[in-house]
């Protein structure tokens, strides 16, 4: 059953059915433009081709993950005020499964990557080496993807056990009565469904921060294997989770539109991940200074080496403009109330801080693996290498915005508890359709 509470209007089951046309054309243009473009890197020069392919998935995993993990943290988090935002949140989490296939050819193409192959860093074998660092990636991010598909089933059971005897078309049925099998009744698996991703949420965020941190360490920070720091798992994965804000803002924005959720998605709604966005720009700086403010203290040449590779040419204007992007820009952009709740404000900065954090993965790798280059080493390569990417994550989200509801219809305890016994929001009173 759908719940109406203190006024609180249901949420209408809508879906994007049928995908719009121009959508349905840029995701083909992107995934047949990418695959030529990038089988022509790879015939004129494979090396930078592969390593051009390892900071795009970098960065597209980490925005799909980082998207994946806001849902898992309004959840922790009881928080009420996104119940429209957190379906568009965990739409992401279509790509993930594709992303983990994409991983695998990293491993292959190893030996244009990782310098310590051919050059072994003494004292550092036992975990610089080809078998243990696939071994490790594998598990953790396969029980990530894996923890990821159940906590997004958990939370779309009971919607699909309310929508699946009237669902069209056919397909989207025997989807619907596949997620309910062995069904309990809607009151009793709300509460069960809300129980288990409960339990799951605390596992999947501990399980993230290990996976990402591994996962910066190995594709990021071991390209430059003398050079440590014990902040980067944390700088790696809070990135990532500011990049999947970031990217479910543009789809909250793009969704809102086209189904024409504007009664549904509100301007408070948009302050709330507003001020998120602002939030975690300000923590990313943080952690960024605080890495930086020790190495610079210390002035060990080691220590220092990572950071000036970065801040010398050819290297340094990326630098300084990802730097703008992730944190100048929508720190002064996003300060006021106004251009929070201005979808197109909102928008062009949730932009710029996906941008950003495009340029920042590249800053992770190609200073590392390109540290003498006279120019730089940034052009066609990299922007074929993003397009197929790219249209893997608009089609996967697309894929799942039209088999479910992008709106959570249903009700949680914590929901009914809160909804019951605080303000009546404005809009009217629609049910399911």
């Amino acid at each position: 059953m759908a719940h109406e509470v203190g006024g609180v209007p249901e949420l209408p089951a809508r879906r994007l059915e049928p995908v719009p046309g121009a959508l349905r054309t840029a995701i083909a243009v992107l995934l047949v433009g990418g695959a030529i473009g990038f089988g022509l890197a790879l015939a004129l020069d494979p090396t930078r081709a592969w390593r051009a392919y390892l900071f795009n998935w970098l960065f597209w995993t980490s925005i799909a993950q980082g998207a994946v993990m806001l849902a898992v943290a309004v959840t922790l988090a009881r928080g009420v005020w996104a119940r429209p935002i957190r379906r568009i949140a965990l739409a992401f989490v279509a790509f993930l499964p594709l992303s983990y296939l994409l991983f695998l050819p990293l491993l292959f193409a190893a030996d244009r990557i990782f310098p310590w192959l051919h050059e072994p860093v003494p004292g550092k074998e036992a975990w610089l080496n080809l078998p243990f660092l696939a071994a490790r990636n594998l598990v953790l991010l396969g029980g990530l993807v894996a923890l990821s598909l159940l906590f997004a089933y958990w939370a779309l059971r009971p919607d699909a056990g309310l929508l699946r005897d009237s669902a069209q078309p056919e397909r989207v049925r025997r989807l619907y009565d596949r997620l309910t099998r062995g069904w309990l009744g809607q009151e009793l698996e709300e509460s069960r469904a809300h129980a288990n991703m409960l339990k799951i949420a605390p596992v999947l965020a501990l399980l993230y921060a290990i996976a990402y941190s591994v996962l910066g360490w190995d594709f990021a920070m071991s390209l430059e294997p003398h050079w440590f720091s014990t902040l980067f798992g944390p700088y790696f994965f809070m990135g990532a989770f500011l990049g999947g804000l970031a990217a479910t803002v543009l789809a909250v924005l793009g969704l809102r539109r086209a189904l024409g959720l504007g009664p549904y998605i509100q301007p408070p709604h948009l302050h709330d991940i507003g001020k998120l966005t602002f939030g975690f720009c300000v923590f990313w700086a943080y952690l960024l200074w605080s890495q930086f403010l020790v190495i610079w203290y210390g002035l060990l040449p080691h220590e220092q080496e990572y950071v000036v590779h970065r801040l010398e040419p050819p290297y340094a204007p990326l630098s300084l403009l990802a730097f703008a992007c992730l944190f100048l820009l929508p720190f002064f952009g996003l300060l006021g109330v106004r251009p929070k709740k201005t979808p197109a404000l909102l928008g062009t900065f949730a932009g710029i801080v996906v941008f950003g954090l495009w340029i920042e993965r590249y800053g992770l790798v190609y200073p590392s693996l390109y540290s003498g280059a006279d120019a730089l080493p940034f052009g066609w390569p990299e922007l074929a290498a993003a397009l197929p990417f790219a249209g893997l994550l608009l089609l996967s989200l697309a894929a799942f915005a039209a088999r479910f509801p992008v709106l959570q219809l249903w009700l949680s305890p914590t929901d009914l508890e809160v909804l019951g016994s605080t303000a009546e929001p404005p809009g009217e009173v629609v049910t399911a359709e």
